[in-house]
């Protein structure tokens, strides 16, 4: 971490409140009425105490695979874009999670390695029978994977960040993430290896690929979201039979105990999809012979299905050579779930337009318990993370028997007024950190009591809500506002000890619709993404969620030291609730002092005086404050600086001092601290 030292002397200014005098009209020497009682003045009093070390991977980030990583990457040369490359690190990103929250569901991570002409479609969103069309997302067919395991690992080698990989629950199986496991992260073996269960193979293949060294890739998620309502994947047909455990599972904790030990379900009538397409129109014909279909959620139990094409069912045969001209037949690959029906001489194509569907079984499919087991073998130094989130039934089914090293948690802001007036909406969303922290700390104590430990809990996502953004202001996740609202979401991260949090978003491609995006897109065309990046690229420009990170990144690998704040101004937030306006963190970095400080107020500039008990300082500081021309600002291709971070050099003395802190701010103030 740099150190900014000024030798040059500037003082501090101050704000003198203007004197008020009162007098009553036409009666000259008349008793002034009593004086308003002063509030007494806000103090932030720092103090030695220790609370912990502030995890230098807390400052991270998520980065989606497809649309060439929305527009990071220029496929013309295999790279990311430099000037992309050059934001990543002047923000100071630390950690990047790939391929993504939903974009994970359905990745095959093999289709994305090798040559690019080589390489096959994924599906970008994991779309199955469009199970999120009415959440986020469009409906978007196969992508092409060029924003593969490699691109990414490379991208951590040019920004120093660590990775964070979700692998694929939804349609994946056990082997698959160990291989992916051993591909990311296995050195090279002594001597050559043909087995796939030796970590050895996979690095080999890597190493035939470009990259013979591992990537940093420490920590693993084990699915995205398994808790949500359209996450469940084959986990939301009918339970068939759950997978080897001890204990029991009630039917209620049904969908809990096939994440924690897989197991088979069954449905009637599902659509199929074409290759790495699940969109609805993927189930309709062309008309066309040799055409072929998928099950949603391979392996199908052998003989356990029934095709159907328009409502009738066909039947199911060995060999399509062997049927006769114009036969209702099909063949059917259980392993990957591909229906192949024929045409011309042998069998039938079905009509032009026609609906495919299939009733079947879906599985034996692993649970968390056997990736976690596969995965580990892989590489016992990796941390694998469960993704039921905050589901105390899936902490409890695993008790103290069934191992995990984290647990993954998301936490979105929820204003509960999207249509209410912008001060409303802003002072109800800046009461969400506070809210949020209270539940993490919740779910630590459950982890310690079901699994007598301190699995520690990891932030894979957080920001705001994508969607719906407020009728006041359809461009707010822009804002400098979510970059306030991102900055007291990471003080509360660190107050409660997280090892990583990832911001959502890393970029997007924001201006100028080059690039299918990911989320909504509002009438002027520009995607409400909230991410730490806007293109599309290049040119590149920085946002204020990122510039908040790149800001807070100062204090990683710093000791959290005791920061009261004593008589500070509440903002009144509606239905009885407040927060308060100014909220610090004070890190001591070796031999300097960091004290950060938060001003949520979208108007009101507060005065603080600093209180140093038992802790020292020098006399000279620099003072970096991250604010804009107003709350609603944000950066444009055009205006890249409307939200900016500008450092200048002060002198305080080396006691106490008062300190004015700008509305809509971050303000940070470095001095040394000899002696502490």
């Amino acid at each position: 971490m740099a150190q900014r030292w000024f030798s040059v002397p500037v003082a501090v200014t101050f704000l003198i409140a203007p004197l008020t005098v009162y007098a009553t009209p036409g009666s000259a020497g008349a008793a002034l009425p009593p004086a308003p009682p002063r509030r007494p003045a806000t103090q932030l009093v720092i103090s030695p105490r220790s609370l912990g070390t502030v995890s230098p991977y807390l400052f991270g980030s998520n980065l989606l695979w497809p649309y060439d990583a929305e527009g990071a990457f220029d496929r013309t040369t295999g790279q990311f874009f430099p000037q992309f490359v050059e934001q990543v690190n002047r923000l100071g990103v630390t950690a990047l999670r790939y391929p993504g929250g939903i974009t994970s569901d359905s990745f095959q991570w093999m289709r994305a390695i090798g040559p690019q002409r080589r390489r096959r479609y994924n599906e970008p969103y994991g779309m199955q029978s469009g199970r999120l069309s009415n959440i986020c997302c469009t409906l978007d067919g196969p992508a092409p994977s060029t924003v593969g395991p490699d691109e990414f690992g490379r991208l951590l080698d040019q920004t120093g960040a660590v990775g964070d990989i979700t692998v694929n629950f939804v349609t994946g199986n056990a082997a698959q993430a160990a291989g992916f496991v051993a591909y990311m992260t296995a050195p090279l073996p002594r001597r050559h290896t043909a087995n796939p269960a030796n970590p050895g193979y996979w690095a080999e293949l890597r190493a035939r690929n470009g990259h013979p060294a591992p990537y940093r890739v420490p920590y693993w998620e084990v699915g995205n979201e398994q808790d949500g309502p359209g996450q469940f994947g084959w986990r939301s047909g009918q339970v068939v039979s759950v997978g080897h455990h001890v204990g029991r599972c009630s039917r209620a904790e049904a969908a809990v105990c096939l994440y924690a030990f897989g197991g088979t379900t069954s449905f009637r009538r599902q659509a199929v999809g074409t290759f790495a397409d699940e969109q609805p129109q993927a189930s309709l014909s062309d008309g066309l012979p040799g055409q072929n279909f998928y099950a949603y959620f391979p392996p199908v139990v052998p003989h356990s299905q029934a095709v159907y094409v328009d409502g009738r069912r066909w039947h199911q045969v060995t060999n399509l050579a062997a049927a006769q001209p114009g036969a209702s037949v099909y063949t059917l690959e259980p392993s990957t779930g591909r229906i192949s029906f024929g045409g011309r001489r042998h069998g039938q194509a079905p009509p032009d337009g026609a609906r495919v569907s299939l009733s079947y079984e879906s599985g034996p499919h692993d649970g968390f318990v056997e990736f976690y087991a596969a995965m580990k073998r892989m590489n016992p130094q990796i941390k694998v993370c469960e993704a039921e989130e905050a589901n105390t039934a899936f902490l409890a089914v695993m008790g103290h028997r069934y191992p995990y090293d984290c647990v993954e948690l998301h936490e979105y802001a929820k204003p509960l007024d999207v249509g209410a007036p912008m001060g409303a909406y802003e002072r109800s969303l800046m009461t969400a950190p506070a809210v949020e922290g209270a539940r993490l700390g919740a779910v630590q104590a459950a982890v310690r009591h079901y699994s007598g430990r301190d699995a520690p809990v990891v932030l894979t996502e957080y920001g705001q809500l994508v969607v719906p953004m407020p009728k006041a202001d359809p461009h707010f996740n822009l804002s400098l506002d979510e970059g306030l609202l991102v900055a007291s979401q990471l003080r509360q991260w660190i107050d409660h000890g997280l090892p990583l949090a990832e911001k959502y978003l890393l970029n997007s491609s924001t201006f100028l619709g080059a690039y299918p995006v990911s989320l909504s897109i509002d009438e002027t065309g520009l995607s409400i993404n909230s991410a730490m990046i806007a293109g599309p690229g290049p040119p590149f420009v920085a946002e204020p969620t990122g510039q908040a990170v790149s800001l807070m990144s100062e204090l990683a690998g710093g000791t959290r030291l005791q920061a009261d704040l004593l008589h500070g101004p509440i903002m009144p937030a509606g239905g009885g609730a407040a927060v308060s306006v100014l909220q610090p963190l004070v890190v001591r970095n070796g031999a300097q002092l960091d004290v950060l400080v938060i001003n949520v107020s979208p108007d009101a500039p507060v005065r603080a005086d600093l209180v140093f008990d038992g802790v020292h300082h020098d006399s000279y500081m620099s003072a970096t404050l991250l604010s804009g021309t107003n709350p609603l600002a944000f950066n444009t291709l055009y205006q890249p600086y409307a939200v900016s971070t500008t450092t200048r050099p002060a002198v305080a003395g080396r006691g106490n001092f008062s300190w004015l802190f700008p509305a809509h701010s971050v303000t940070l103030l470095q001095m040394a601290a000899p002696g502490s």
